[in-house]
């Protein structure tokens, strides 16, 4: 018989959605290139889809504007994973530009209407 749980399997079961924020550029290139060596890139690996799942990225704005992160935007995209795009602001290393994670309050918003949709 079966001994324990798996962890990783028991948090997939047990949300009704995922909000990955902040989402390092080193995180959205492990979920796109299909890695899972820590909890949180083993439970998208092993992810329902049809349950909602967002990405609220937070970068440089030069890593933001990397080729490379477009390709791994679209990549995740096309599993059904939703941006949640960062905005423009002072970023943690103090330059000034996009990249910055979207405030709590608007990715609260998104969860809320993606999950309830008559919510106005």
């Amino acid at each position: 018989g079966r001994v324990g749980t798996v962890l990783h399997i028991e948090l997939r079961q047990w949300a009704d959605a995922m909000v990955i924020a902040p989402l390092s550029a080193n995180t959205l290139a492990k979920i796109a290139g299909g890695l899972c060596d820590n909890l949180l890139t083993c439970i998208i690996r092993a992810w329902d889809f049809n349950k909602p799942l967002f990405v609220a990225p937070a970068m440089n704005t030069f890593m933001w504007n990397n080729p490379f992160t477009q390709r791994h935007l679209d990549s995740i995209s096309e599993m059904g994973v939703s941006l949640i795009p960062p905005i423009t602001k002072t970023l943690a290393c103090g330059d000034y530009g996009n990249g910055a994670m979207s405030e709590p309050s608007s990715i609260d918003t998104t969860l809320r209407f993606s999950l309830d949709p008559s919510i106005k």
